[in-house]
């Protein structure tokens, strides 16, 4: 599959589905030349401003879709000899209503904002994103069909001035910081503008829900006058400095601190390889100014997947997207690059054609002291056809040197995928294959994705069928949920009466989603599930949602027993309503509760609230709390050896595979007559102990008790100077009862008597402060704190001399021996200066 794809890819026509001419039915704008001595101090007073068509005729999407804006606002655009220039008047009856609130960059704080968006490429698909709040903050990014990514930083200036009729917008975009084909006598441009004390959102082109689903960049008007530039090669180096200083606990000493003083240096650099192309590199990059993740605990059979923050791997990588399985898994997720050891340098190569063929190369080392032991490289390929659809390809390896301590491993995967549109429909889909070779042996798979969802219009149902193998392996260098599964499904969304009010509601939309899943291997059944949801806006500015779940329906679980068998589903079904406050206030209030019953008589409880509050024009707050349980869920407690002897029945006094215990492992079970009875004995290595050895899954109804508190805030003395502060604290705890040996699927023995406890409570406090001064463009200074703390107990105690339960330690003790815990502080100093061409 992706060889064809690929060949599809280079057989393509030239260009895509990029615009030939302007679209009668949209808008259009011509950029004006600049002339001399146009400075950037949001005064639009200069000779060419008066000379450049004006922009205007803005229509609402937010809150009555397709009215005329409430407010009038002009835009310009004249074209200098290196960028764009553009300016706005957003005009106001009422300037007090003006919201002028400072944040820091890439955030508008809820602010009044206007951004311009351009379509450098002309192709209906991507567009640089570049905007500026009343208060003079800027925020940038990237739209590919439907989806912004604000994670792309440009480098480029703006002003803003507020006077007694509105308040005035001027960017300067240089061209060195688009992507364009030479020659295009056009671009798509849309402006737009935002007024959170009214809640509207207007838009120059008209945006409408109908048609926005399938992405909003075909819907952008056209810009004119922007013939006959040549692409400008960018070139930046961001060398760095910087300081740490540690202070950690001493394994050898526990209780007293070890402190540690290093300083560093590395570099970032941006090249302009030609038209179209760029080669970013890193060498010893640090990211200590990038935000701690939050505390989980993870107790189901998925690995949790980590949001990345690290500006290498945000910058341009969008290329490299491809999504396995409808969203299941990427054949790229950048959190495997040093999540083992340091990165030590890092390249990639980013580029397109004038045929719209996308390209990117991405390579990495890793190691400690400079010592290269691991290795991850990925590829990628992706051609545009008509009418906004495509098809494209990729590849990913890793290796590691066999005297790195991990031994030896080498692993490769590749996938092709494609969507392909027309009549408002959309078909997609993912092939993809994988091989890996290590010391514990040889293993291959494939996965299949096949998607037929609707995209546009106020009705929209989706089918679609995923079969994964089970030797698929991406999680070298890539992610993925689960294997060997077979599962087809079913839904479809509806926006009531083409978004327009019903009865008092201004907006209301539901859906609802159905899968049934199989085993791929040999079809057993793994049940089904159902979900629904509703989502109501009211003409105040509030919203109501309400969903419901439901999960486990018929069939077996054949990963709760961590691959020693199957057992049964328990049906459960689950409850949530949340409820937001107007979000034109200064203090935005949600509020969500939620409760879960199961056939197994589990039950549970959650509640949450969030107040985003702006203090002040400078200072915002976020507070966050919420808390939960659960009481009798069956669940998976362990994988158990146990060893049946004349004597009677011993199990391990640790988990483990029975060729790991000795005698003096055992542990006497007297109530454990009968639960082996039937089963199959453990013959997979030879055993150290005498007797028959069985490896059982241990079972038991689980209650659990979890609570988190998180504080943010942040003060902004200007756009380029502010101080951000996070602090998390974070407590859960369990333990199982009624415990029970899996014989079968729908034999669960009771082990009345079992001799130890799987009891556990984990604790964290995460904290950190970060001091960011920007004293030049592309230039910053930091200055970080970052405390951590935890407190955990994941026992396995022999009832005969166990101590008390962690589980019978509330919350608030969970807390206050977070603190007792020893802290590990940091402090840092960076210091990066932008050199630019």
């Amino acid at each position: 599959m992706l060889t064809l794809a690929l060949l599809l890819a280079l057989a393509a026509p030239p260009g895509g589905d990029g615009r030939s001419g302007p679209d009668p039915a949209r808008p259009v704008v011509t950029a004006a030349p600049a002339g001399e001595g146009l400075r950037v101090d949001g005064v639009l007073d200069e000779a060419a401003w008066d000379a450049a068509e004006v922009a205007t005729g803005f229509v609402q999407y937010e809150p009555n879709e397709g009215a005329p804006a409430t407010e009038r606002t002009e835009v310009r655009v004249l074209r200098a000899a290196d960028g764009l220039v553009v300016g706005a008047r957003m005009f106001t009856a009422d300037p007090s209503r003006i919201r002028q609130t400072l944040s820091r960059r890439d955030n508008t704080g809820g602010a009044d904002a206007f951004v311009v968006s351009l379509d450098s490429y002309n192709d209906d698909r991507t567009a640089y994103v570049f905007g500026v709040t009343a208060a003079g903050v800027r925020f940038d990014g990237t739209i590919e069909g439907r989806r912004e990514d604000r994670s792309w930083d440009a480098v480029w200036e703006s002003a803003v001035r507020v006077g007694p009729d509105g308040w005035t917008a001027e960017l300067r975009i240089p061209y060195s910081q688009l992507r364009y084909t030479e020659g295009t006598a056009s671009w798509g441009v849309n402006f737009q503008r935002v007024m959170p004390a009214s809640g509207e959102d207007a838009y120059w082109a008209p945006v409408t829900r109908a048609e926005a689903e399938g992405g909003i960049v075909q819907l952008f008007g056209t810009l004119d006058g922007v013939g006959g530039l040549a692409p400008r090669p960018v070139l930046q180096a961001a060398p760095y400095t910087l300081a740490r200083a540690a202070r950690t606990e001493d394994p050898d000493r526990p209780g007293t601190g070890a402190e540690s003083v290093e300083a560093n240096l590395g570099a970032d650099l941006k090249v302009g390889l030609g038209s179209n192309v760029i080669l970013d590199a890193t060498v010893n990059p640090d990211f200590g100014q990038v935000d701690a993740d939050p505390a989980q605990l993870n107790l189901s059979t998925f690995e949790r997947f980590l949001s990345e923050r690290r500006p290498f791997f945000l910058e341009g990588t969008q290329i490299f997207d491809l999504t396995v399985g409808g969203g299941d898994g990427a054949l790229l997720y950048t959190r495997r690059v040093g999540g083992e050891s340091p990165i030590i340098a890092a390249a990639k190569v980013t580029g397109r054609t004038g045929g719209g063929l996308s390209f990117g190369a991405l390579g990495s080392a890793t190691g400690g002291d400079f010592r290269p032991g691991r290795f991850y490289g990925a590829g990628r390929l992706k051609q545009e056809l008509p009418r906004r659809s495509y098809v494209g390809g990729g590849l990913t390896a890793y290796g590691t040197r066999p005297d790195n301590g991990d031994g030896r491993t080498l692993a490769v995967a590749g996938a092709a995928d494609w969507a392909l549109r027309t009549g408002g429909w959309v078909f997609e889909g993912t092939a993809a294959g994988t091989a890996r070779d290590a010391d514990d042996g040889r293993v291959g798979g494939g996965a299949v994705y096949l998607g037929f969802d609707r995209e546009e219009g106020y009705l929209t149902p989706g089918f679609g069928l995923r079969a994964y193998t089970a030797g698929v392996r991406l999680d070298d260098v890539g992610r993925f949920r689960q294997t060997d599964l077979l599962q087809a499904r079913a839904g479809t969304s509806y926006l009531v009466n083409e978004g327009r009010p019903v009865g008092p509601f201004r907006r209301l939309r539901g859906s609802v989603y159905g899968s049934q899943t199989w085993r791929l291997a040999d079809r057993t059944n793994r049940g089904a599930d159902l979900s629904f949801f509703a989502r109501a806006d009211f003409p105040g500015f509030q919203e109501l949602s309400v969903s419901v779940d439901l999960d486990g329906l018929g069939g077996l679980d054949v990963r709760e027993a961590r691959g020693l068998g199957d057992v049964r589903n328990v049906a459960r079904g689950g409850l949530r309503v949340s409820y937001e406050t107007d979000s034109r206030r200064r203090y935005q209030v949600e509020v969500d509760v939620g409760g879960s019953l199961g056939a197994d008589g589990a039950r549970g409880f959650s509640a949450g609230l969030e107040v985003d509050w702006a203090v002040s024009d400078r200072l915002s707050l976020d507070v966050e709390a919420s808390g939960g349980w659960t009481d009798g869920r069956q669940a998976w407690a362990a994988n158990e050896a146990f060893v049946q002897t004349p004597a009677g029945l011993f199990v391990g006094a640790q988990a483990d595979v029975p060729e790991a215990l000795v005698d003096g492992d055992l542990v006497p079970f007297p109530g454990g007559v009968g639960l082996v009875a039937g089963l199959a004995p453990y013959d997979a290595a030879p055993l150290q102990v005498a007797g028959t050895a069985f490896y059982v899954p241990l079972f038991g109804l689980r209650d659990t008790r979890e609570a988190e508190a998180t504080l943010r805030g942040q003060y902004i003395v200007s756009p380029t100077l502010s101080l951000q502060a996070f602090g998390q604290l974070f407590a859960a705890r369990g333990r199982y009862r009624d415990l029970s040996v899996l014989a079968g699927p729908d034999d669960l023995r009771p082990a009345s008597g079992f001799p130890k406890r799987r009891d556990f409570a984990f604790s964290a406090f995460t904290g950190n402060a970060v001091l960011r001064w920007e004293y030049r463009l592309g230039s910053a200074l930091y200055v970080v704190w970052s405390q951590g703390r935890r407190s955990e107990q994941f026992e396995e105690a022999l009832l005969a001399a166990a101590p008390p339960s962690p589980f019978e330690t509330g919350t608030g003790g969970q807390f206050a021996d977070t603190f007792g815990a020893f802290p590990d502080d940091v402090v840092l100093v960076k210091l990066s200066y932008l050199l630019m061409r």
